[in-house]
């Protein structure tokens, strides 16, 4: 049977009409599934953020109140500082104006040698006193200088405190307008609703306690690192260390980092580590909970006032269940938890003066700390 130009038109037509409408649902749910998790993590981040609206309020009451016992201790501080200056001041005019000078005359007009051991311990008494009145009034300005600080500090950290809590309340107002447009053009926003409710409940419940308990335990065996600097041995090579004359490389790959974790805590067989370059990863499963965390390592110079390098983890992105946590969330675990590398600890002899990730590989460059 022939069939005409027309005909084969008609059929196509309907050939594509048929493909568009079987892919028309598939479509139109791909959409509506990447709308509902943009809703869903929107709403995790607005929890997130008005818990850290929360952890400010609470750093400003904190604040507020060391300002409060800073400047009593001014007042103080003040008026110690203002006792001990006029009892200073009396000793240095006493010295300048020549009243110190008849006790040592008196020194040498004595009469027998009991009576100038006497003399002498009296003379020695009177310089002490007179010492310690400068004493006191040094200490006393020096405390009272302290504590300015301390109030100035206070009010600083005081001050970005606010900042922040205005600019997090700024991006907590225009996430909860976007959520609320978001609500009223779907159809559903009781399941949606109820869908953000329940994703965070369960990053409160679970999420949460299980990124604690990574975290807490990776902070711990950090400490232990050294151990795999004795893990073995040859020739120029202790282990992971290999020296070069006087400069030593601290090499571990990521299936060695895996290895030493899940010996140390059997947590870790849900985790597994990978470096790249610059940057390493985590990932893993337990139960109805993924976790996902991004970072690299840098170096960074002790601010206990050794001023010793050592080498930072840098947080970059935390994900629970595929949803990013959002940078205030990051900040709060970084800051919570030390996931340093701290080669002294490695070795007292050495200073670490690099850090190199590539792929598979971490590599730390060391010298003897002379």
């Amino acid at each position: 049977m022939r069939v005409n130009i027309r005909q084969w038109a008609i059929l196509a037509l309907f050939s594509v009409y048929g493909c568009l409408s079987a892919l028309w649902p598939y479509s139109a749910y791909a959409e509506s599934g990447q709308a509902d998790r943009s809703l869903l993590q929107k709403g995790l981040t607005i929890y997130e953020i008005d818990q850290e609206l929360s952890r400010i309020a609470d750093q400003e009451i904190k604040l507020q109140a060391q300002m409060q016992s800073a400047e009593q201790q001014i007042r103080e501080a003040e008026h110690s500082t203002s006792e001990a200056k006029i009892h200073a001041a009396k000793v240095v005019r006493s010295y300048y104006m020549g009243d110190r000078d008849s006790l040592w005359v008196l020194l040498f007009s004595v009469g027998s040698f009991s009576d100038a051991v006497s003399v002498l311990d009296y003379l020695q008494m009177i310089l002490r006193n007179d010492k310690q009145a400068l004493q006191r009034h040094t200490d006393a300005w020096q405390r009272l200088t302290s504590v300015k600080k301390e109030l100035a500090d206070a009010h600083t950290s005081l001050q970005r405190t606010k900042e922040r809590y205005l600019q997090q309340r700024e991006r907590l107002a225009a996430l909860q307008k976007e959520v609320d447009a978001q609500l009223a053009d779907s159809k559903e926003q009781a399941a949606l609703l109820q869908q953000m409710l329940e994703l965070n409940k369960l990053w409160e419940n679970k999420g949460i306690p299980l990124f604690k308990t990574y975290f807490q335990a990776l902070a711990g065996a950090m400490q232990q690192l050294p151990e795999l600097v004795t893990s073995g041995g040859g020739k120029n090579k202790n282990g992971n260390l290999v020296m070069n004359g006087v400069n030593y490389t601290f090499q571990m790959t990521d299936s060695e980092l895996n290895d030493f974790l899940r010996k140390k805590n059997e947590r870790f067989r849900n985790l597994t580590f990978h470096f790249y370059p610059d940057q390493v990863s985590a990932s893993g499963q337990e139960g109805d909970i993924a976790v996902m965390i991004r970072g690299s390592y840098e170096m960074a110079v002790m601010d206990d006032g050794s001023e010793k390098p050592f080498i930072r983890f840098r947080i970059l992105e935390m994900q629970f269940n595929g949803f990013s946590l959002p940078s205030t969330t990051v900040e709060e675990f970084e800051k919570s938890f030390d996931l340093g590398i701290y080669p002294q600890n490695i070795a007292s002899f050495l200073q670490v003066t690099g850090v190199r990730l590539e792929e598979g590989k971490l590599s730390i460059l060391l010298k003897l700390a002379l």
